[in-house]
């Protein structure tokens, strides 16, 4: 049985150890709430769905959304590839997430797509500034 290595870092608030999916979790955390062009030395870095904010979500900003944010995973995750995304409702007011689904791939960033696990139902932090379309 081969042995895999498994990405590792620290939780950015707590500063506790990650391994593993929750190191990809808090990675795209982070991509997602990242705009372009803020990082120095990293401007292609991050979410272009930030111009959608505060707009109704109708069908075509749901899509232009589920592009964008899907978009920048792969870009930036390579051990991540997301095969269903969902808008979901997380507070009574309005507020939103994301459910998503996808593969794992521990040693993705080596190129090594044998080795992998099925995520399902992950749910993103709260996208607070959309609302639903009245």
């Amino acid at each position: 049985m081969k042995a895999l290595r498994y990405r590792t870092g620290v939780h950015f608030e707590t500063f506790k150890p990650l391994t593993g999916w929750a190191h990809v979790a808090q990675s795209l955390q982070i991509i997602w709430t990242t705009r372009l062009d803020v990082r120095v030395m990293a401007l292609d870095f991050g979410s272009d769905h930030f111009g959608l904010l505060a707009e109704d979500v109708t069908p075509d900003i749901a899509l232009r959304l589920y592009d964008a944010l899907i978009s920048a995973a792969h870009k930036h995750e390579p051990e991540y590839r997301i095969h269903s995304m969902q808008l979901v409702r997380l507070t009574r007011k309005g507020g939103l997430g994301v459910r998503h689904a996808g593969t794992y791939y521990p040693e993705g960033r080596f190129g090594n797509y044998e080795d992998k696990a099925d995520i399902e139902a992950a749910v993103s932090a709260p996208l607070a500034l959309y609302r639903e379309a009245a």
